[in-house]
């Protein structure tokens, strides 16, 4: 039975750890991906307007990639239920209609 709760704690450990380092990816290194990018911008071009937009896009980006869960389940549903698809139509099925007269053609 102690073999048992030590594979428990050893699980918990791991899943806190991955945990730990999921954040540190996140916020570490695109983090520094990030600022990192607009001054490579703003090294090459020194122009405001173009470090900027490095900025917007790279806080695109940074809000994809944080919010990927999410995301994701979007599109899933987007693919399983289109809401740009026409709504289903009722049909009705007439059967053939003798002309007046009850002779037919």
């Amino acid at each position: 039975m102690n073999e048992l709760m030590q594979m428990a704690g050893a699980i918990s450990d791991a899943n806190s750890i991955v945990s730990q380092l999921k954040t540190f990816f996140l916020v570490g290194v695109l983090g520094l991906m990030y600022v990192v990018s607009i001054a490579f911008v703003w090294g090459q071009t020194k122009s405001v307007l173009k470090a900027g937009v490095a900025a917007i896009g790279g806080a695109v980006v940074l809000a994809i990639v944080v919010n990927m869960a999410s995301v994701r389940d979007k599109i899933g549903e987007d693919i399983k239920n289109p809401s740009g698809a026409a709504a289903p139509a009722a049909v009705r099925v007439v059967d053939h209609i003798a002309p007046a007269g009850g002779g037919q053609r």
